[in-house]
């Protein structure tokens, strides 16, 4: 048995804050054939799609992230043995991600007491299934 761990890390400064993050690190599918690929994740990626404007929102519409795809990364990829732990393959790629697709959310929402003895919900931890595909540009 293995286990596949992916990590993504700010290529430009600008967007440091902005990186792909897979929710207990084992993504639900992952392809990558070394010029393209793409993985489906559960965890949470604040990017938009494309550069503003946009058209498809009615009044105030969903709040908006200030950096787009297409977005330069750096990825590593490792493959573990799952009950030693030894490390069988890393890699480490230079991706440029294009596109994302939000397939449904799953944010972890919990019941809390507000104080005035309500209850209230709460996410403490705000996540999507989704996928996201890229391009390889240098595999280092």
């Amino acid at each position: 048995m293995t286990t596949r761990q992916i990590n993504f890390y700010a290529y430009e400064e600008r967007t440091s804050r902005q990186t792909p993050y897979i929710c207990n690190q084992e993504p639900i599918e992952y392809f990558c054939d070394g010029k393209e690929g793409y993985i489906h994740f559960d965890g949470y990626y604040y990017v938009e799609n494309h550069a503003p404007p946009y058209l498809e929102d009615e009044g105030l519409g969903p709040r908006r992230y200030d950096v787009w795809l297409p977005q330069k990364l750096i990825m590593f990829v490792q493959l573990f043995e799952k009950e030693a732990y030894k490390e069988l393959e890393c890699l480490q790629y230079i991706v440029e991600v294009y596109k994302k697709v939000i397939h449904e959310n799953t944010d972890v929402i919990s019941d809390i007491d507000d104080g005035d003895g309500e209850n209230m919900k709460v996410c403490f931890f705000p996540t999507n299934r989704q996928t996201i595909y890229f391009r390889v540009l240098e595999i280092c």
